[in-house]
């Protein structure tokens, strides 16, 4: 009973089991062993059936087993002599599977085996060591590609679904813009914000999904500008997770269109004739191709308009004969590109400054390259050469050189290359040289006043003056906002005071419509090696500077004048009207008894409150019918413009709020900043009303003078709403005092008629 519950226990067992009995030669040494039972899960996990096997010998069941590395026979042979127990894992290889197997013996000669088999789990062991030692590998990589490689190279934390940067290289800090104290520690969202970080985390995201390897473009605006970049992600797995990033970019900003547009092109070049042919022509670049002899096979209209070449007379030519291409620098022959592409099989660039000879002898210069023609097994049966004239793009990058040698305003040179000619004189040693300051007086008046177009005429002006004035061999350059700076080669200090005479003379007749050109000048010469060039310049600058403080105080009495006669030439404003203002004025400051500082200041108010008029269009100061709601608009920054002026201007300073405020109404109606009642100065309060009068009293463009009593009664009627009340009744007392006055004097002249 207890056998039979015995064997039902080993056939339904989940482990497989055998009984052997060892076989041994003569001397006692086992050989050999047979079959003498197995249970069901044995035959599954051997694939030795039962029915077979039973009473067999080992070496006619498993033929080859002594081919193992592993002697099972003898392994087995001293358990079963010993009545030993061995528990042990081992790899079968002729069945290519792991085992864990329980052998033992109750009986000399015997041995029972209990069988699992264990390759799914030996599988993922060797799995997680691969992985492990992938780790190990990454490690060390990192850090050769960290200290070796152009890229930038990056490394990123995964943790609770974020994202954190932990460590760049030098490549990465300069490209970016980033400093590694910035990055670490940051995710993309903190480093670059929502809108591009949540695209950068979207891709370190698909690498953790994956579990692979991924690359891509993207185009970044970072610090360190915008570029393009080929990105490669490699995630860093343990147990199944990514646990870490490692980036690689490479910026291929430049390269990538060129490169976009010959891989579309090399694809193409794939297709059936025809289709090839159609490509070719409507291809922008001239496209020749060559069969593996380097003989002519096609070409586009484009190479035949370059090469002066039609396609049916180079068919079937060799290349060499038709394309002649030479270096533009040394006048010596070019490498054949077909020829070098057909003996290496990769894509060769044509050299800087190669010319093309056309057949009518021209020199084209071109530029492009050669690229093998491949069938799908990767044989090169042919060449394909894009070239196209780049004498445009010579044009264009002749341009921008002389734009990044000149000022784009005057056509002078400017800073930096005069830095570099400096440079250039230091080393050649020409002694005497003499350095010439410039700087433009009252360009800040003028862009104030006028607008910046008006100080750009200024500075052309200047520009234009100067160059006149020097000699050939004279360098001129715009140094800086309002400078210019001559540098004045084998001069001596009496030449270059010469020339500022000859500088000077001309800007008495130079100048724009509304101001005339003045330049202050200095100048100093180096006429031992002792002295750098720096050390004149700022010698000269200095002597610049105490001509500039001199001539400031006449230079601003100039510009005063020429802007009342601006006014009074363009506008209906007169002298004669601020002489009438002025009286007015003066008299009712004698009246509340003013300082005679306050008075000087209405003095000049009078005088000056309508100057800001020099920057409005004189069609519009000049109209005689109504002005519109635009007009209206631009006469009103009269006020803002004239206290502009004034704050230029220190002898105006003072003046400057009360040019501002003039406009102002009593009930806080006015302009520019509304205003009201006393908090408008008192000055501005008492002009209002005898500008008002003497401007109702006057013709103008669009009335007739009012009569006297008229006027008067106008002001009456405003006062407490656009005049001060009081100032109102004190300028009608003083008007009533000058009508007295008239009146005794006729009756004097008559008397004496």
């Amino acid at each position: 009973m207890e056998k039979k519950i015995l064997q039902e226990i080993l056939l339904q067992a989940p482990f497989g089991y055998a009984h052997h009995q060892v076989i041994c030669n003569l001397e006692g040494v086992p050989k050999d062993y047979i079959f003498l039972d197995v249970n069901p899960a044995y035959e599954e996990m051997t694939g030795l059936k039962k029915e077979i096997i039973i009473g067999k010998k080992v070496t006619e069941v498993i033929p080859n087993i002594k081919e193992d590395p592993f002697d099972w026979i003898k392994f087995y042979g001293q358990i079963a002599l010993n009545k030993g127990r061995e528990e042990f894992v081992q790899y079968f290889t002729l069945f290519k599977r792991w085992y864990k197997i329980t052998a033992f013996s109750w009986l000399k000669g015997f041995f029972i085996t209990y069988v699992q088999d264990i390759s799914t789990e030996m599988r993922k062991i060797e799995l997680l060591e691969r992985q492990q030692e992938t780790i190990a590998q990454l490690t060390r990589d990192m850090e050769r590609i960290f200290n070796g490689t152009n890229d930038a190279v990056f490394l990123v934390k995964v943790e609770n679904g974020e994202y954190r940067y932990l460590r760049t290289n030098r490549v990465h800090q300069e490209l970016t813009g980033f400093s590694f104290d910035t990055i670490r520690g940051k995710t993309p969202v903190e480093l670059v914000g929502k809108e591009l970080g949540e695209v950068i985390e979207a891709n370190y995201r698909k690498c953790s999904v994956t579990k692979d390897t991924i690359s891509y473009e993207e185009r970044l605006i970072l610090p360190g500008g915008e570029r393009i970049w080929y990105t490669s992600l490699t995630p860093v797995v343990e147990k199944g997770i990514v646990k870490y990033i490692v980036g690689s970019s490479k910026d291929i900003t430049l390269q990538k269109k060129a490169e976009q547009e010959k891989e579309e092109l090399f694809h193409r070049l794939l297709l059936e004739k025809e289709l090839l042919r159609t490509t070719l022509q409507s291809i922008g670049d001239g496209v020749v191709t060559t069969d593996q002899n380097g003989w002519i096979t096609s070409m586009n209209k484009v190479a035949e308009e370059i090469s002066g070449w039609q396609e049916e007379e180079v068919i079937n030519k060799p290349f060499e004969q038709i394309f002649r291409l030479y270096s533009e620098e040394t006048g010596k022959k070019v490498e054949n590109p077909v020829e070098k592409v057909l003996q290496t099989g990769k894509i060769v660039g044509l050299a800087n400054h190669t010319v093309l000879i056309t057949k009518d002898g021209r020199q084209v210069p071109i530029a492009d390259s050669a690229a093998p023609i491949r069938n799908e097994k990767g044989k090169t049966f042919g060449v394909v050469m894009v070239f196209r004239d780049v004498a445009r793009e010579k044009e264009w990058q002749e341009k921008i050189l002389y734009l990044s040698y000149h000022d784009t305003l005057t056509g002078l040179y400017n800073r930096r290359f005069m830095e570099e000619e400096l440079k250039r004189q230091e080393l050649k040693g020409n002694l005497p040289i003499s350095i010439i300051m410039a700087d433009v007086n009252g360009l800040k008046l003028a862009n104030d006043v006028f607008g910046h177009a008006e100080g750009d005429r200024i500075l052309q002006k200047a520009a234009e003056v100067i160059k006149r004035s020097c000699r050939k061999e004279d360098v001129v350059c715009r140094w800086g906002g309002d400078e210019f700076l001559v540098l004045l080669p084998k001069t001596s200090a009496k030449i270059a005071e010469e020339i500022i005479k000859r500088i000077q003379v001309a800007c008495l007749d130079s100048g724009t419509e509304n101001i005339r050109l003045s330049i202050a000048l200095g100048c100093a010469t180096k006429e031992t090696p002792g002295k750098t060039l720096n050390e004149v310049i700022t010698e000269a600058e200095e002597s610049m500077y105490r001509q500039k403080l001199n001539e400031r105080k006449n230079f601003r009495n100039t510009i005063i004048n020429t802007l009342l006669s601006t006014l009074f030439a363009k506008s209906v404003e007169t002298e004669e009207h601020a002489q009438r203002i002025k009286g007015y004025c003066l008299q009712m400051g004698e009246k509340i008894k003013l300082t005679s500082k306050e008075m000087e200041e209405l003095s000049l108010l009078a005088i000056l409150h309508d100057i800001g008029k020099v920057g409005i269009r004189e069609e519009i100061l000049k109209k005689s019918g109504p002005l519109t709601a635009a007009e209206w608009e631009e006469i009103k920054k009269h006020p803002v413009i004239g206290c502009r002026i004034a704050q230029n201007t220190p002898e105006l300073g003072p003046i400057a709020e009360y040019i501002l405020h003039h406009h102002e109404r009593w009930d806080g109606q006015g302009y520019p900043e509304g205003l009201k009642g006393e908090n408008i100065p008192l000055l501005c309060r008492m002009l209002a009303v005898a500008d008002a009068y003497d401007a109702m009293t006057s013709d103008r463009p669009y009335r007739k003078a009012f009569p006297r009593e008229k006027a008067l009664e106008e002001i009456r009627k405003n006062a407490g709403s656009q005049f001060d009340p009081v100032i109102v009744e004190l300028f009608l007392d003083i008007i009533g005092n000058i009508e007295i006055e008239e009146d005794e004097e006729q009756i004097n002249f008559k008397g004496k008629l």
